[in-house]
C-alpha cells in the first residue's frame, strides 16, 4: 500500500473519530448538567423493567412476562446490564453512544455513495444537530438503537453492492458476508421497532437490481436462513404473548384518509392536533426541530442527482424517505418521535445535493465569471442552517428534560405529602411513583369502577394523583375518566394540593 493511500486512510479515520467525538460531546453537554437519567413517561420505564425481566429469565429460568413491544431493545439493555450493572444511566449511555455513532455512520455512507468531503461532512453535521435525534439520544427508548441498526445495515448493504472485479467463488462468498450483515442489522432494527420492516422492500429490490436478472441462490438462501434464526425467538414468544405483534392498532387503524385528518379517537383516547397528519409527519423535511428549511431544496437536488447516477441507489434512499412517511401519515395518531426513521436518508440526500451544487460551481462559467467564488455562499448557507438547527435543538432538549424532571419532582412531592406505605391511584405518573417511592401504586388505565369497588377497604384512606385536564379532555367516556368520577362521586375526594399539572387528593374511606 502506497504512502499516499495510507495518508488518505488516516485522514478518513481521523474525520470519522472526530465526528463521533463531537457528536458525543454535544449530547453529554445537553444531558450531564441536568442529572436526567433517561427515564420518563411510561414507555421508558416499561423497557427498563422488561430488560431486567429478560436478564432474570436468562439467569434463573423465570418465565418472561407479557410485553407490548418487540424484544430487540430490552434484550440489548439486558445484555448491557449483565456486563455493566443495572442502572438507568447505563441504559441511557446506550442511546447516547448509538446516537453519536450515527454521525460517523452517515459520513461513512456518504463517502460510500461517492459524495465529496464537503457534502459528506454536511450530511454528518445535519445528523449531529437534528433536534429530535439529540432528544431521543438522551432517553431510555428504542428509537435511536433502531435507527442505529438500520443505518449500519445500509452501510453493509452498500459495501455488498459496490462494484468490484468479476467474482470468483471465494470473493463471492466474501461479498455475501456483507449482505448477511446488512440483513442481520435490518432485522435487529425491525425487532427494535416494527416500522423498520418497511425498509426490507427497497433493500431487497436494490439487491435484486444489482444482480441484473440473475438470482444468486446461495447468497439468498444463506441470508434467509440467518434472518429466520434471528426472528425465531420473537416468533415463538409472540405466539403466547397476549399483546399484538404486527396486528398493532396503528396498522389496523391505518387509512389514507387519516393523512388529511387532525382529530382522532383511538385506544389512547381523543386527540385534537394542530396539523393534519400529512404535514405533521413531513417535519423531517422542513421543520427546524428536525431540519433547517434552508436545506430542504437540497433534498430534491440530491434525489435528482441520484436519478442520474444509479437506479438502485435512488430506490434505497428515495424509498427510505418515502415509505415510512406514507405509513405514518395514515395512522390515527401523532408522535414527534416516529418520523425520526427518515433522518439519515434525508441527511444523505442533502449531502449529495450540496456535493452536486459544489461540483457544478467548480465547472461553470457565466460571462467569464467563475462561479467557484459562490462556494463561500454555500458554506454560509450550511453554517446558518446548522446554527438554526442547534438553536431549536437546544430549546427542544432543554424543555423536554425540564418537563421530565418535573414529573420526578412531582413524585417526590407526593412522597412528602402522603404517609409511607399508602395506596396511591394515579394515571400517567404510575411508573415514576413505582420507581422513586415505596407506595403501593395502581394505574387507573387498568381499572374500572367495578375493580375500584372491589379494592375498596372501608375506613382506610387512600390517595389519588391526576392531571385533571388530561383526564377530562383526552379520556372522555373512557375508563380513566369514569374511574375518577366514580372515586369522586362514590367515595369522595379531598384536595390536598397541586404540583405542576398534578393534583393530589385523599380518597375518603
Amino acid at each position: 500500500m502506497s504512502d499516499n493511500k495510507i495518508r488518505l486512510i488516516r485522514i478518513e479515520l481521523s474525520l470519522i473519530c472526530g465526528l463521533f467525538a463531537l457528536s458525543l460531546l454535544l449530547r453529554l453537554a445537553l444531558v450531564l448538567p441536568t442529572n436526567f437519567d433517561g427515564l420518563y413517561g411510561q414507555d421508558a420505564y416499561a423497557y427498563y423493567d422488561y430488560a431486567q425481566n429478560i436478564r432474570d429469565t436468562v439467569q434463573s429460568g423465570t418465565p418472561l412476562k407479557p410485553f407490548f413491544w418487540p424484544l430487540g431493545y430490552p434484550t440489548l439493555l439486558a445484555i448491557t446490564f449483565s456486563s455493566s450493572g443495572t442502572n438507568p444511566s447505563i441504559a441511557q449511555a446506550v442511546s447516547l453512544l448509538m446516537g453519536a455513532a450515527l454521525t460517523s455512520l452517515v459520513y461513512i455512507i456518504a463517502r460510500q455513495i461517492g459524495v465529496g468531503h464537503f457534502g459528506s461532512i454536511a450530511a454528518a453535521a445535519i445528523m449531529t444537530f437534528c433536534g429530535q435525534a439529540l432528544q431521543s439520544s438522551t432517553v431510555v427508548m428504542s428509537d435511536i438503537p433502531a435507527l442505529f441498526w438500520a443505518t449500519v445495515s445500509l452501510m453493509f448493504l452498500l459495501r455488498y453492492l459496490t462494484p468490484s472485479a468479476p467474482l470468483h467463488t471465494y470473493e463471492s462468498d466474501y461479498k455475501t458476508r456483507w449482505l448477511i450483515l446488512a440483513a442481520v442489522n435490518l432485522v435487529l432494527a425491525s425487532l427494535t421497532r416494527w416500522i423498520y420492516l418497511v425498509l426490507g422492500l427497497p433493500f431487497a429490490l436494490a439487491v435484486v437490481l444489482s444482480w441484473h436478472g440473475r438470482i444468486r441462490w446461495r447468497a439468498t438462501l444463506l441470508t434467509l436462513v440467518v434472518i429466520a434464526l434471528i426472528l425465531l425467538p420473537q416468533i415463538l414468544y409472540s405466539r403466547t404473548n397476549p399483546f399484538p405483534a404486527l396486528n398493532h392498532e396503528w396498522v389496523e387503524g391505518w387509512s389514507p384518509a387519516n393523512a388529511l385528518q387532525r382529530s382522532f379517537t383511538n385506544p389512547d383516547g381523543r386527540f385534537d392536533y394542530e396539523k393534519i397528519n400529512a404535514v405533521y409527519y413531513a417535519q423531517p423535511y422542513y421543520d427546524p426541530n428536525y431540519l433547517s428549511p434552508l436545506f430542504s431544496i437540497f433534498i430534491i437536488i440530491g434525489l435528482w442527482t441520484l436519478a442520474r447516477q444509479k437506479l438502485w441507489l435512488l430506490i434505497l434512499l428515495g424509498s427510505w424517505i418515502l415509505l415510512p412517511y406514507l405509513f405514518l401519515a395514515g395512522i390515527p395518531y401523532q408522535n414527534i418521535r416516529f418520523p425520526l426513521i427518515v433522518v439519515p436518508a434525508v441527511a444523505l440526500l442533502i449531502g449529495r445535493g450540496f456535493d452536486a451544487v459544489i461540483n457544478w460551481l467548480r465547472t461553470t462559467r457565466v460571462k467569464q465569471f467563475r462561479l467557484i467564488y459562490l462556494q463561500g455562499f454555500i458554506v454560509i448557507i450550511l453554517l446558518l442552517g446548522l446554527w438554526q438547527m442547534w438553536g431549536n435543538a437546544n430549546t427542544l432538549v432543554t424543555t423536554f428534560i425540564n418537563n421530565q424532571q418535573r414529573d420526578k419532582l412531582a413524585a417526590a412531592w407526593v412522597g412528602e405529602n402522603v404517609p409511607a406505605g399508602s395506596t396511591v391511584y394515579t394515571f400517567g405518573l404510575t411508573l415514576t411513583l413505582q420507581h422513586y417511592t415505596a407506595f403501593k401504586v395502581y394505574e387507573l388505565y387498568y381499572e374500572t369502577p367495578q375493580t375500584l369497588a372491589g379494592k375498596w377497604q372501608r375506613g382506610k384512606d387512600e390517595y389519588l394523583v391526576l392531571n385533571l385536564w388530561n383526564i377530562e379532555n383526552q379520556w372522555v367516556g373512557r375508563d380513566p375518566q369514569l374511574d375518577y368520577h366514580w372515586l369522586r362521586d362514590q367515595r369522595g375526594l379531598e384536595q390536598l394540593g397541586k404540583f405542576g399539572n398534578y393534583t393530589l387528593f385523599k380518597i375518603r374511606g
